[in-house]
């Protein structure tokens, strides 16, 4: 059996814990805004390869804001 129960002074696991999974949505929502812009502009592959690396750019500054933001509150 496992326990839930962390040590005092631990970072608890969760979505803010891993980054991973901010850069993952990140890139899966530039890809969707790359593929349109893309689409749109008749350029696919630089519309999908700049919005991956923004996407993950911007899966990284979410991450880093939303970990800041809980981090000052304590939780």
């Amino acid at each position: 059996m496992t326990s839930n129960d962390t040590p005092p002074g631990a970072v608890s696991p969760g979505i803010r814990g891993n980054l991973g999974v901010w850069i993952a949505f990140g890139s899966a929502f530039g890809l969707l805004f790359g593929v349109v812009v893309g689409g749109f502009s008749a350029n696919l592959a630089l519309g999908v390869s700049l919005g991956l690396s923004l996407g993950a750019g911007l899966g990284v500054a979410a991450w880093a804001v939303f970990s800041a933001r809980r981090n000052t509150r304590g939780e």
